[in-house]
């Protein structure tokens, strides 16, 4: 066994190991064995080995992360911005995503987490400002959990208008 073999089955061991504690798309892989020193080719090598043997795919992954978003009350933008931040492709991430069979309502999503914003406020009795100001909070809210911009408004309409 030459030295190219010896690094490419350390590396190797070392991806498992990583992969083992979570699942990771293949950017994530190869930035980790790059980050431990070792060549491109040997990265190469064991990426390619191991999308061969299904320990990194980054389309289930995706699946994955997008029921796993949806889960923990994140809206479609923010979950796609999120694989893309993980190194998963603009196609697979729209492919996954077309490739979902219960994808829930965004916007019932986002009433029930601005139904909370809200719980134990009487809105009829706040003054313009006040209501101004729990408009922003709950659009904020619903932004960074990653709604679009017009869902953000038809809560906010139907809260609090």
């Amino acid at each position: 066994m030459d030295i190219m073999e010896k690094n490419i089955e350390k590396a190797a061991e070392r991806a498992v190991s990583y992969i083992n504690i979570k699942p990771r798309t293949a950017y994530q892989v190869k930035k980790y064995l790059k980050d431990k020193g070792y060549e491109e080719d040997v990265i190469a090598e064991v990426t390619d080995q191991l999308k061969e043997y299904r320990y990194i795919d980054d389309m289930e992954f995706s699946l994955m992360y997008f029921r796993y978003g949806f889960e923990k009350g994140r809206g479609v933008s923010r979950i796609k911005r999120e694989l893309s931040e993980k190194g998963v492709s603009s196609d697979i991430i729209d492919i996954a995503y077309e490739e979902l069979e219960d994808i829930p309502d965004q916007f019932e999503m986002a009433m029930e987490i601005g139904h909370g914003a809200v719980a134990g406020i009487d809105i009829k009795e706040l003054d313009f400002d006040t209501k101004q100001k729990l408009k922003a909070k709950i659009g904020r809210r619903l932004m960074s959990r990653g709604f679009s911009s017009d869902v953000v408004y038809k809560v906010i309409g139907r809260l609090i208008d």
